[in-house]
């Protein structure tokens, strides 16, 4: 079979130079679309499904939160395993699939399942969401949201950025501008104070006024919504009715009538002070010595990092248009610094093995033109590569890239060998006066290497 394929390329040599070509371009291309990573990604199919319950302990959260949620995925198609977290105020659940299962369809199946579970969930626990289509390696690019000194020069006293004001403005501007990358799955916000309206109640005025913390609560509950009333017709025109109820600041909360004592209402300033102030803390994100904001944009599961970290330092530009005075980004790390190095590694190798294959090839043979025939075949076998790794989903990243460095000796064994005999076989005809017929030659050496 060897040499029939071996026949056929000499017989028809301008189509193997095209399909040298047409190789070339395939590899190329594939160059071009492969997944570029500093290390292979090897996260299982997984899924993983987060279920907040504030104040719950951890005991109360396996019991009401976690067991329900695993009961109900374990029916699953191609499900490997179910692992479990119960912590203080949240449910952390984990659903490995088979690694033939595609990631979309898993999810799917996912959240068809978390809907059927809602009902079984005690009301008012909670929520079963599923986490961000990521994995470990997802965590492309970091960056800091931080105040700027000096850009603070021009901004009046006391409307400076506290870290109340990064914290939302990381949430509510930043993080929605990055999440429209292409390949960027989600952001993620680390330190600062989440903004929050809170009521702190006063028992001793409660007792007062003969009211209970229940009241207190519906109180605020049923006055923050909005209500349609239809319409109403005036001649010839409708006009709309709306009920404008949502708060929109700490006064309307403070607004908000809890009852009626002889003809005068008791409002919820009366019975507590109403302030907006930071969300409870269990930890900060420092930088320099002082404290800031920061932000994780993550990469879906197959995308190629440094594209997507291409793509976020683009919209980066954006987001500098929509900063306030006073406030800067800053990045902290991007994958392609790594990717840059262990790519750029193993490339390296692959050129100076090339290059140490071809000195070798001329010093030993004694002709350029056998050396250059044997180096030829070493960008050819990394094309065709380069095009399987495409086709099966392989990134190219530090592991894979020194299996081929590592190959290179591997890869022109057969032509080195090949070469070598038709030299050899040509240069005993042309010792013997016989004629030198470069097809026949590379013929025979073809049969001598496939009896060996």
């Amino acid at each position: 079979m060897l040499e029939r394929l071996v026949e056929l390329s000499l017989r028809f040599k301008v189509l193997v130079l095209i399909i040298f070509v047409v190789i070339g371009f395939l590899g190329v291309q594939a160059v071009r679309q492969l997944p570029i990573d500093a290390f292979p990604d090897v996260t299982p199919v997984q899924v993983n499904v987060y279920t907040e319950a504030s104040g719950l302990a951890a005991e109360d959260v396996e019991q009401l939160l976690t067991t329900p949620v695993e009961s109900a995925l374990a029916g699953l198609p191609n499900v490997q395993q179910i692992r479990s977290v119960s912590l203080f105020g949240l449910s952390f659940v984990s659903v490995y699939f088979d690694d033939s299962m595609d990631i979309y369809f898993a999810r799917q199946l996912v959240n068809e399942r978390l809907q059927q579970v809602g009902d079984r969930l005690p009301a008012g626990y909670g929520k079963p969401e599923m986490g961000p289509n990521t994995s470990g390696l997802g965590q492309v690019f970091w960056y800091t949201v931080e105040r700027a000194d000096d850009k603070l020069k021009g901004v009046t006293a006391g409307t400076a950025p506290n870290d109340m004001d990064l914290r939302t403005l990381q949430g509510w501007t930043i993080r929605l501008i990055l999440r429209t990358a292409p390949g960027v799955d989600d952001v993620t916000s680390w330190g600062g104070q989440e903004k929050q309206f809170q009521v702190r109640i006063d028992p001793m005025k409660l007792i007062a006024h003969k009211l209970g913390f229940k009241q207190v609560i519906e109180a605020l509950q049923a006055n923050n919504a909005q209500v349609g009333g239809n319409f109403v017709d005036v001649g010839r025109e409708q006009y709309l009715v709306r009920g404008l109820g949502l708060i929109q600041n700490a006064k309307d909360l403070g607004n908000i009538v809890l009852k009626t004592e002889d003809g005068t209402p008791v409002y919820v300033r009366d019975v507590a002070t109403v302030t907006e102030a930071g969300a409870p803390r269990t930890g900060a994100v420092t930088r320099d010595g002082k404290e800031v904001v920061m932000g994780q944009a993550l990469a879906r599961i197959g995308e190629n990092a440094k594209s997507v970290v291409d793509a976020v330092k683009a919209k980066l530009d954006k987001v500098k248009q929509a900063l306030p005075p006073g406030v800067v980004v800053k990045p902290v790390y991007e994958r392609t610094e790594l990717v840059n190095a262990a790519v750029g590694t193993a490339v390296r190798a692959l050129v100076e093995g090339s290059i140490l294959v071809a000195i070798v090839l001329f010093l030993f043979l004694g002709e350029f033109r056998s050396a250059l025939v044997v180096v030829v075949a070493l960008p050819l076998a990394m094309l065709i590569a380069f095009i399987c790794m495409n086709q099966f989903g392989l990134s190219a990243n530090l592991m894979s890239l020194a299996g081929l460095a590592i190959g290179i000796g591997m890869m022109v064994d057969g032509a080195v060998v090949m070469v070598e005999n038709a030299y050899r076989i040509m240069a005993e005809r042309k010792a013997h006066g016989g004629p030198v017929d470069r097809t026949s030659a590379v013929l025979a050496a073809a049969r001598t290497a496939s009896c060996w």
